[in-house]
């Protein structure tokens, strides 16, 4: 066929779908349970509002306020630090603008540094596996209050993480509380304070320790201190580690901790378990200061909480010091949220975990991450999922009316079609699932949210040279 046969034929292609594309009807054809669209030429050619967004220099800017607080003077700090606290998108929300709401906790972190370790849990779906956001934000939490190691881990590790190398043999059985109906589930609803246990019927042992990836965290390479968490336990259990064993003689319920001390750091070590228990987790920690755990559930939408026991959580919760819980969560629910109805019956789970978790641990503070951008195909145009904007409105108010505090991700990113521009940034910050953060993504949220954490903290030290009084008068000023 001659060349410009083969061009009138492209063009008469092209006025064919034109004209298909302008009589078909906007809202699709309905055939049986199916649904055809097909775009129509304004469609087609329509610029899309998600090119305004400048990712690069939006999340600069977002980067340079730690830099920023830091070279004010005192007055001008104030007045840094009150703008912050009420108007910037990267702000922790609190219950009732109270701007104290950390101070308590802000406090126990200060006197970690000291003479205890705290223990942080952040839970989260897929967004954090393989230790991303918590590792970097554990870096940083370190940097400033003092600590090491990777926090508590699971006897039995099934996903891979950047930070923690970890084994296991022996008569181990792993059981979880989350996931789809293929993973195993226990007879009763002890799985811990990681939503998941290793049964012990007889011997095992559990290697772990720092993983050979070169960009792992420095203060997440070693630790010097370990503490095994079980429960249930049989007369006659014994664990040794680096050649020290201590056995619990009797039969006893509910959870013990374990725990051995090195004098100097370590980067890896095997406990060898004898008798018949339930293993909970292993913690790798400093003998003072701040850890950090990664509890990713693939899957998970942040409502199995309600169904760990409580005697066993609260137990867990207060031998291992926890006095921060996050919980990030949202974007496994986008896909089952069609309208306002579904969004209701959500939060009304939501409040019914941050309560369960306030009950079995009432010391601790629960700050709340919201879900990030996401973007798939609505009638043919990539955009955020529909009711995306609207789940995370309503997760921020229910957070807040149950005394939690929240972290805006969605608008930290950019708002609506945020995600698309994510994807498209070079080296990429998302991935083409347009769903999940890359290691550099998520590297730029860490920091975001360490940030945030730290200016609020700053904040906090900050009024605590001055007169209170005055400072709740300025606070209160227009």
């Amino acid at each position: 066929m001659k060349p410009y046969k083969v061009l009138i034929f492209i063009f008469l292609c092209f006025f064919v779908l034109a004209v298909l594309g302008s009589l078909f009807p906007p809202d699709g054809l309905k055939i049986g349970q199916i649904t055809l669209r097909f775009p129509s030429p304004a469609a087609v050619f329509a610029t899309s509002d998600e090119t305004s967004l400048n990712v690069d220099k939006s999340v600069h800017d977002l980067q340079q306020k730690k830099n920023m607080q830091a070279i004010q003077s005192t007055v001008d700090s104030l007045k840094y630090y009150k703008n912050y606290v009420r108007n910037d998108v990267t702000r922790l929300y609190f219950p009732g603008n109270n701007y104290k709401y950390f101070d308590k906790l802000f406090a126990l972190m200060e006197n970690g540094s000291k003479n205890e370790v705290i223990h942080i849990m952040h839970y989260g779906d897929s967004q954090i596996e393989m230790d991303r956001i918590s590792s970097l934000f554990r870096q940083r939490l370190q940097d400033q209050f003092g600590g090491m190691g990777a926090g508590i881990v699971p006897p039995i590790q099934t996903i891979p993480s950047f930070t923690v190398w970890q084994s296991y043999a022996g008569d181990l059985q792993r059981y979880v509380v989350y996931g789809d109906t293929s993973q195993p589930r226990a007879p009763h609803r002890r799985y811990g304070l990681l939503a998941t246990f290793a049964q012990l019927y007889s011997n095992a042992t559990i290697s772990v320790g720092t993983s050979n990836y070169k960009k792992a965290p420095e203060k997440s390479k070693t630790f010097q201190c370990v503490n095994l968490i079980i429960g249930n336990n049989e007369a006659g259990f014994s664990a040794t580690c680096k050649g020290k064993t201590q056995t619990i003689s009797q039969t006893k319920k509910g959870v013990s901790v374990l725990k051995w001390e090195f004098q100097e750091p370590v980067s890896r070590t095997t406990v060898t378990l004898n008798g018949k228990a339930e293993i909970y987790g292993i913690s790798m920690s400093g003998k003072k200061g701040v850890t950090l755990s990664n509890v990713p559930m693939r899957g998970c939408s942040g409502t199995i909480f309600t169904r760990i026991d409580s005697a066993n959580l609260t137990q867990s919760y207060k031998q291992m010091n926890v006095a921060l819980i996050i919980l990030q969560f949202g974007g496994n629910m986008m896909p089952q949220i069609n309208g306002q109805k579904a969004i209701e019956r959500y939060m009304k789970n939501i409040s019914r975990q941050i309560q369960y978790l306030k009950r079995v641990n009432p010391k601790a503070e629960i700050l709340f991450i919201g879900p990030s951008d996401m973007a798939k195909r609505v009638d043919g145009k990539l955009q955020t999922y529909p009711y995306l904007p609207e789940l995370n409105d309503a997760l921020r108010e229910t957070v807040l009316k149950n005394g939690a505090a929240y972290w805006d991700l969605f608008n930290v990113m950019g708002g609506k079609n945020a995600m698309i521009q994510w994807v498209k940034h070079q080296p990429a910050w998302a991935g083409p699932d347009y769903v999940h953060f890359t290691e550099a993504g998520a590297y730029e949220i860490a920091q975001i949210l360490s940030n945030s954490f730290l200016i609020h903290y700053d904040f906090y030290a900050l009024r605590k040279s001055q007169n209170s009084e005055l400072i709740d008068k300025f606070m209160q000023l227009d």
